[in-house]
């Protein structure tokens, strides 16, 4: 939703006068979010996506963690940059449980994500964006999921090697291993190789 100032504003209401009754069904609202998206027609109207996701609506992420049962948090806003370049842009947040590498106990991981995508037609437009954007290669009628775009960046934000980054956590859950640990590979290979994938396919859509 974008207010009359440009800036988009969460999905919500203005009151003057109003009725507690009235006003607590409406709090606990979820902000609506589109299925869809034409990235590039959004980027045009300055559009933006505030709202939350279910993470457990997400099956690629839900599959290389312990735990998603939680929301992810969106607040991106869309437009073009000073040199033409249409872009999504914003920030994820978003907790999921891991396995600590180091103790093999759980891990609360919080996970906020600085989305910055600009917008790429083919290779040749990828290769001309700026180093502070990551390209989104989509034809420009094309659409993407919302789902799918939020779920690529948060894959992309996991870590490889999950530890708890105080040693004494670690003494509380199970042993802690010696030196350093020996990292159960079934484990950590997928998350590494998933990471890469996304990476390497500098997502194309």
């Amino acid at each position: 939703m974008q207010g009359k100032d440009g800036h988009c504003a969460e999905s919500g209401f203005i009151l003057t006068e109003f009725r507690l009754a009235d006003m607590i069904p409406r709090l606990m609202q979820t902000p609506a979010l589109p299925e869809k998206i034409k990235p590039w027609r959004i980027a045009a109207e300055n559009g933006c996506l505030n709202g939350k996701l279910a993470l457990a609506t997400l099956p690629r992420l839900t599959a290389a963690v312990d735990r998603a049962d939680g929301i992810v948090a969106i607040a991106l806003t869309a437009g073009i940059d000073g040199q033409g370049i249409r872009f999504i842009k914003g920030v994820l947040r978003a907790e999921v449980a891991l396995t600590c590498q180091r103790c093999l106990g759980l891990l609360s991981w919080p996970l906020e994500v600085a989305v910055s995508l600009g917008l790429a037609r083919d290779e040749a437009n990828i290769a001309r964006l700026p180093d502070e954007y990551e390209p989104l290669l989509i034809a420009e009628g094309g659409s993407l999921a919302v789902a799918d775009l939020v779920e690529d960046e948060l894959l992309l934000a996991l870590p490889q090697i999950p530890r708890h980054d105080d040693l004494r956590e670690c003494a509380a859950l199970g042993e802690v291993r010696s030196g350093e640990p020996a990292l159960d590979a079934e484990r950590r290979q997928p998350l590494a190789a998933l990471a890469s994938l996304l990476q390497d396919s500098k997502r194309s859509h």
